[in-house]
């Protein structure tokens, strides 16, 4: 068994294959129009919705290898829940519109848009390679892998949020065409495809902002039904976090073994028991299913009392994840840049060799290391993805 100060922790961290299921540096592309090249961007401890923890310099100083880059068109309920936002209306009156005054579906392709831009344009000063590189089906991600030492971090769309849609089936055969690989279905606020869960923290409510209910009986509507099938149909993953208990039992009634489920960015049940979080015989869905949870690394889902020190529930919620739903069935969701407050001791991608430390002190084999740090996901994404 290596200790901490063994230099195996780090060579297993680089010959595995990291694969981050959930984070959100399109938010940093399309909101605050920053450059993911750049490292003089801050990444806090504390919670900071201006850290940038997911650019080009912290992804490969961590070893990620692919990133799930999430595209979300914020959603027009949170103006009501939040009133000084809409502020913003008359600070950024541009950005306003642009994100707030057209459909869904339209802000969605333009971020998807810029976020390409923003890799096609990444290129390391030091040896002029590309950082990134957008993998739109399974193919070209085998491509990028294959790249050897040295090969750009495979990006990969996926879209979370059903309202993104619009309520129309055609626009998600035009998220599969483009290289969407999953689409979460819920997020926030009810759609049309399904109701969520409650999202918010208790420490955002203060003033009365962030206080409107949810109401969790509510599941799956008629048209997420159809979503769902068409989703199975089209070879695009389907990930249940933020879906009320309710419509994630109807989902599994719908698809059975027929498809890899996934839950992306979660923590466990029986450890914080927040209805976001999936309880036991729903890891076991997601097993038989052959998916993957990935685990969440956000303190307020982590643990059901918050502390500074999140790397020890990580830990924790992946050890409860392994012995419910299996070794092969478990990855990572970081939710960076997702204006969340991560880990102190695990506070952006550069940082996730902590966690292979912490792993190879826990007693895990390196093999299983590998399937947890990426291994797992890149296997779903292989089998569930077109």
């Amino acid at each position: 068994m290596n200790n901490s100060s063994d230099p195996g922790w780090r060579r297993i961290h680089n010959q595995s294959t990291v694969v981050d299921l959930h984070a959100h540096p399109a938010f940093n592309v399309s909101l605050f129009h920053r450059l993911l090249t750049s490292r003089i961007y801050p990444s806090s401890r504390a919670f900071d919705p201006f850290s940038v923890r997911t650019n080009f310099p912290r992804l490969k100083d961590g070893g990620v290898d692919v990133m799930l880059s999430v595209i979300h068109p914020p959603e027009r309920g949170i103006l009501e829940e939040c009133p000084p936002l809409n502020l913003l209306r008359y600070l950024m009156p541009r950005n306003f519109r642009r994100i707030y005054g057209r459909p869904y579906f339209e802000v969605t392709i333009d971020m998807m848009d810029e976020m390409e831009n923003a890799v096609k344009k990444g290129l390391d000063r030091g040896t002029g390679r590309p950082y990134a590189q957008f993998a739109h089906n399974r193919e070209e991600l085998e491509a990028i892998l294959a790249q050897g030492d040295g090969r750009p971090v495979a990006f990969i769309h996926v879209v979370e949020g059903g309202h993104a849609l619009d309520g129309k089936l055609e626009n998600l055969e035009t998220l599969a065409r483009r290289g969407v690989a999953y689409l979460t279905l819920a997020h926030f606020f009810e759609n049309e495809i399904v109701a969520p869960t409650y999202p918010w923290p208790e420490n955002l409510q203060h003033f009365g902002w962030f206080s409107g209910e949810r109401d969790l009986t509510h599941g799956l509507s008629q048209f997420g039904e159809q979503v769902v099938e068409k989703m199975v149909e089209l070879g695009m993953l389907i990930d249940l976090s933020h879906s009320t208990p309710v419509a994630r039992k109807r989902i599994y009634q719908i698809v059975g073994k027929r498809a890899p489920l996934i839950f992306t960015h979660v923590g466990a049940y029986e450890i914080n028991p927040d209805p976001y979080n999936p309880q036991d015989w729903e890891l076991h869905q997601i097993a038989e299913s052959g998916g993957v949870v990935g685990v969440i690394f956000m303190n307020y889902w982590l643990m059901p009392r918050e502390s500074g020190r999140g790397l020890n529930f990580i830990t924790r919620t992946l050890q409860h994840f392994v012995q419910v739903a299996g070794i092969e069935h478990v990855g990572l969701g970081s939710d960076f840049d997702g204006f969340t407050d991560p880990p102190d001791d695990l506070k952006d991608a550069s940082e996730l060799p902590k966690l292979t430390q912490r792993l190879v002190v826990e007693g895990y084999k390196e093999e299983e290391i590998g399937k947890i740090l990426g291994g797992n996901a890149l296997r779903v994404l292989r089998e569930g993805w077109g």
